[in-house]
Formats: structure tokens, C-alpha cells, sequence
């Protein structure tokens, strides 16, 4: 089922390869988000959210991840994006642990769900046309940003 996920998102690649160049990254064309990621080493399978809004299924330095889409027209055409990152753990975190985190971070910032589970998150607003490289090291901040705070939490 992967390779078909693989084939299909890359046949989307090469048929939208005229609405976006290559090399450049934008929320409006999720394909060019996962076309990145995969450029860059990176696990990326598009799916969907629940309401219907493009989703990327991602890893880096052995942690799940999702790229949310948001401000999109009829589930198209997206403005930004949200990295995001769960952790499930069993007595949750304090909130003066989430604080002492977001205090001194730029990427990476961490809220509580209502177990008391901290996610990680980072923001990108009007991800139109982001240059690859940019966006490699803003991956790359978000991967460093996943090890640091699984560290942080004794993942």
C-alpha cells in the first residue's frame, strides 16, 4: 500500500510540476511540501484530515510527525502550515515543565491536551513559495527541536 501511496503522490508531483517549481515549497501545493521532505531524506505521505484539509505523515530522528494545512479554500489552496508532534505519556507533564520549555524556544513550542499530554508544535505562516533550501533548514530545525524535547521529557 506505501508503494502505491509513493506512486500515486508522485505521479500528483510530476502532473502539478507547472503550478509549482521544484524546488520551491509552498502550503498551496502539499506535493511540494512532501517532494521536500523526501528530497531531504524525510518520510512524507499525503493524507487527509478529518475535515478533509491536506495532511503529511512524516519521521525524523525516529519521531512521528504530522504537517498540518490550515487556511485552506475547500480543502485546497492552503496559506500555512503547523508542524506537530504527540507524546502520549502515562502521568503527563507539569506545566511548569511546558513552561520552562517554551521559555528560551523558537521552534518547538508545547501545549497540553486534556490528558496532560504534551505536543509539540511549530507554526509557519504563508508558506507561499519557500525557497528548498529555506525550507531544509527549517526541517532541520524541526528535527532538531523533536530530539531536544524528547531529551527534555525522558522519551
Amino acid at each position: 500500500m506505501a508503494l502505491r501511496h509513493l506512486f500515486l503522490f508522485t505521479a500528483a508531483g510530476l502532473a502539478c510540476a507547472t503550478a509549482a517549481p521544484a524546488q520551491s515549497v509552498s502550503a498551496a501545493y502539499p506535493e511540494s511540501v512532501a517532494a521536500a521532505l523526501l528530497r531531504g531524506g524525510y518520510k512524507a505521505e499525503v493524507t487527509t484530515d478529518s475535515t478533509g484539509d491536506p495532511m503529511i505523515q512524516s519521521a525524523a530522528s525516529g519521531w512521528s510527525f504530522r504537517i498540518i494545512f490550515y487556511d485552506c479554500e475547500n480543502n485546497r489552496d492552503c496559506q500555512d502550515v503547523m508542524f506537530s508532534a504527540g507524546f502520549d505519556m502515562k502521568d503527563g507533564m507539569a506545566m511548569e515543565s511546558v513552561n520552562s520549555w517554551n521559555r528560551n524556544k523558537l521552534v518547538g513550542r508545547v501545549y497540553l491536551d486534556d490528558e496532560n499530554d504534551p505536543h509539540l508544535v511549530h507554526f509557519v505562516s504563508g508558506l507561499d513559495g519557500m525557497p528548498g533550501a529555506a525550507f531544509d533548514r527549517l526541517v532541520g530545525r524541526w528535527e532538531n527541536a523533536l530530539g531536544e524535547f524528547a531529551s527534555f521529557i525522558g522519551w
